[in-house]
């Protein structure tokens, strides 16, 4: 078999392949033995919280012959001057979407965002990882045609990530496209890997789950970092503790998700000795609700300890294919 279940499981979550992607973008001065122990920590911590759950693979449902897609450093550096060049530009549904959510011209230009729409070469979009992996295309569409929202992560001028958040599709489209227009939400060009903010914090960071959740924090005025996603690794992870902070605030959303993933991370940033707290907004399920919706500061999240009962321990088979299907987007 041309993937392992492990490698097949990598890709469900983050439509990409670790061996097309992540092993590409390590750092050259990563100390592999600092590493190996992050890793081993937090995932120490995350058995601990007994979610037992099964995942389960139906192999007849991908297409285990697909070709990978092979991203190096060096693909999204020759696209730079393309995504610089469209910055700000939206289609009506694009920008709607935005100014529905709070987010001005302001902070669309000091963020460099841009509609996927402007994008139109399908090679362009498969590097920065709008298109669906091809071992995934026999139930998942790109789901380009219906926009969205890019996040480019920039290193010396170069273009080292991108975060993409798809629009909501409609009834209407919903009902002309032959797959069921399941497409996958959020993208990353660069899983498990990149860290949004990282170049200006100090001795205090915040940690939010989403891009526009740090962008609320940092409008407040405290420096944060986001992984544009719950799925915190040990790469990423590594990174804010080279850092060696003195202080992690950690802001949940308010779900199950991400009270479980707040209530991890602080554990881990306890066992590294960093004064560490979790605070949520009690008027909104997130920080960008909170400030872009809400019009609330920060002297409005509340510091919250993490219970049991707000973290759902499922203990059934997770069948992982059958909710990307069947997920309500």
């Amino acid at each position: 078999m041309k993937y392992s279940i492990s490698d097949i499981s990598f890709i469900l979550y983050n439509n990409r392949s670790i061996k097309g992607v992540v092993s590409n973008f390590f750092d050259k001065d990563m100390n592999p033995y600092r590493l190996m122990q992050i890793e081993d920590e937090f995932e120490r911590i995350k058995s601990s919280y007994k979610d037992n759950r099964i995942v389960n693979i139906d192999l007849s449902e991908v297409d285990i012959d697909a070709d990978d897609v092979i991203l190096k450093p060096s693909d999204l550096h020759e696209i730079t001057d393309i995504i610089l060049d469209n910055i700000g530009s939206f289609s009506e549904d694009e920008y709607n979407y935005l100014v529905e959510r709070g987010i001005g011209e302001q902070t669309i230009l000091e963020w460099k965002m841009l509609g996927l729409s402007s994008i139109t070469d399908k090679d362009i979009l498969t590097k920065i990882g709008a298109t669906v992996h091809p071992i995934l295309r026999k139930f998942l569409d790109d789901g380009v045609e219906n926009g969205g929202i890019i996040i480019p992560l920039f290193e010396n001028g170069k273009l080292v990530n991108c975060a993409i958040r798809k629009l909501k599709i409609n009834i209407d489209r919903l009902q002309e496209n032959h797959k069921g227009s399941k497409t996958l939400k959020y993208t990353l060009a660069c899983p498990d890997v990149p860290v949004w903010g990282l170049d200006d914090v100090d001795d205090e960071i915040w940690i939010t789950e989403g891009i526009f959740d740090m962008i609320a924090i940092r409008k407040i005025g405290k420096k944060a970092v986001s992984c544009s996603s719950a799925m915190w690794s040990g790469i990423q992870l590594y990174k804010i503790l080279k850092l060696k902070p003195k202080k992690i605030v950690i802001v949940a959303d308010n779900d199950s998700v991400g009270f479980r993933v707040s209530s991890q991370l602080k554990d881990l940033f306890d066992f590294y000795n960093i004064d560490t707290k979790i605070v949520h907004s009690p008027f909104a399920k997130d920080a960008a609700e909170h400030y872009f919706q809400k019009h609330k500061e920060i002297e409005s999240f509340e510091e919250i300890e993490i219970t049991k009962d707000m973290i759902n321990n499922e203990l059934d088979e997770f069948d992982f294919i059958s909710y990307l299907k069947n997920r309500d987007f």
